[in-house]
């Protein structure tokens, strides 16, 4: 490197060293900005409600939890009754802000995982979709039927 260095500095390089120091020069701060820290946050999604025999509930420490949470064991959407039945878990992932005229939601699916047998194919199902407005914190089922969404009042 040093000899590449010097002839760079007197002016005595070809083209094809030259191309080389430049890809370089350009490569190894390219591949070090893709490098992220361990310390992120690999996804949004968060584990917040165990369905066991007990009903234990793993709840992180935001707003909205407890509104999810009830929604969960008081819907009528029949997809989470069913895996409220079972011994599977249920849990719920932030998709995406909107922002509307009238209001800032906040959107999540709630689902579970599901796999094939042998241990194969990992999946989330979504059992369905609730909109939270962010200033007035009223949860709204998504009806994928009407595509509309309707105020939930338990």
């Amino acid at each position: 490197m040093q000899m590449y260095f010097y002839t760079f500095v007197t002016g005595n390089i070809n083209k094809d060293k030259m191309r080389k120091i430049l890809t370089i020069i350009i490569l190894v701060p390219l591949i070090f900005s893709c490098v992220q820290p361990d310390n992120k946050l690999s996804s949004d999604k968060d584990t917040l409600l165990s369905n066991s025999k007990e009903n234990n509930t793993e709840i992180r420490s935001n707003w909205y939890s407890e509104l999810i949470i009830d929604y969960i064991n008081n819907s009528e959407n029949e997809l989470i009754k069913l895996t409220l039945k079972d011994t599977t878990q249920i849990e719920w992932f932030l998709d995406r802000r909107l922002e509307t005229d009238s209001a800032k939601y906040l959107i999540f699916h709630i689902g579970h995982d599901v796999i094939d047998e042998g241990n194969i194919n990992l999946r989330f199902v979504t059992d369905g979709w609730v909109y939270i407005d962010s200033e007035t914190r009223k949860l709204f089922e998504y009806d994928i039927y009407k595509d509309r969404i309707i105020e939930w009042n338990k």
